[in-house]
C-alpha cells in the first residue's frame, strides 16, 4: 500500500513586539512594582483617607494647579485638541480626590497660568458633572478676574485669594483663611511662595503623583 505523503504543519511565527510596545510593557511593570499604579477601589479609599486628614486639620479650601498636576501633561496653555481629548489626561488620582473633597464639603478651585479657561471648564464638566464643574472656580490668565486685596500677589497667591472671594460670596457662612487652605502644584516656586506666605502647600511630583496622598496624610 502506498502511504500518503506526510504533511508538515508549520506553526505560525510569533510576531515580536515592537521596541515601543516593549518599552511600554516594561514601564507598566516597573510602575506596578513601585506601587505607582493602584486599583480604582484602592485609589478611592486612599483619597478618602487623605481628605479625612484635611478635615481633621480644618482645611476647607483645596487649590489645585491644572497642567501637570490635575493633568498628566503640560499643555503650555496652547492645547490644540478637543476638551474631550484633554479630559483623557486627567489623572485618576484627581478624579477621586476632587470627588472626595467635595463630598467632605471642602471647596475646590483650579489655579493655573493657562489662559484656556473655557477648555478647563469643559474638561471638568466631562470628568465630573456640570454641577460639580460649576462649583469649582477657575483662575487662569484669561483676564476675567482681578485681585485688589493687600495680600501677596506672587505665584498662585492672587489666584487663590480671588477664588476665595468668589467662594465666600456664594456661601454666607464660609470662612476661608491661609490656615484653612492647601495648595497642590507641580511648580516648586509656587509652593515656596505659598509656604512663605503662611499657606500650606504640597509639591506634586509629576513622575510619582500618588506620593501626594502620603504627603497629605503627613500634614500638620
Amino acid at each position: 500500500l502506498r502511504m500518503p505523503p506526510l504533511v508538515t504543519i508549520r506553526k505560525p511565527k510569533r510576531q515580536s513586539l515592537g521596541t515601543h510596545a516593549r518599552r511600554i510593557i516594561a514601564k507598566m511593570a516597573s510602575l506596578k512594582r513601585s506601587g505607582r499604579i493602584m486599583r480604582d477601589s484602592e485609589m478611592s479609599a486612599r483619597c478618602n483617607e487623605a481628605i479625612a486628614r484635611l478635615v481633621e486639620l480644618k482645611i476647607n479650601f483645596l487649590a489645585l494647579d491644572f497642567d501637570q498636576t490635575i493633568l498628566d501633561i503640560h499643555t503650555g496653555g496652547v492645547w490644540k485638541g478637543t476638551p474631550t481629548e484633554l479630559s483623557q489626561h486627567v489623572r485618576p488620582l484627581f478624579r477621586h480626590l476632587i470627588t472626595s473633597a467635595i463630598s467632605a464639603n471642602i471647596k475646590v478651585a483650579v489655579v493655573t497660568f493657562s489662559s484656556q479657561v473655557a477648555h478647563i471648564e469643559e474638561v471638568l464638566e466631562i470628568v465630573f458633572s456640570p454641577a460639580i464643574a460649576e462649583s469649582i472656580p477657575i483662575r487662569g490668565r484669561d483676564r476675567s478676574w482681578s485681585y485688589n486685596g493687600a495680600g501677596c500677589k506672587e505665584g498662585k497667591q492672587s489666584h487663590m485669594a480671588s477664588a476665595v472671594e468668589e467662594l465666600e460670596g456664594r456661601n454666607a457662612d464660609l470662612e476661608i483663611s491661609k490656615n484653612t487652605t492647601l495648595l497642590i502644584d507641580d511648580d516648586p516656586n509656587n509652593i515656596k511662595i505659598a509656604l512663605h506666605d503662611g499657606v500650606r502647600a504640597i509639591w506634586l511630583n509629576p513622575s510619582n503623583s500618588t506620593r501626594l496622598l502620603k504627603d497629605m496624610n503627613r500634614l500638620t
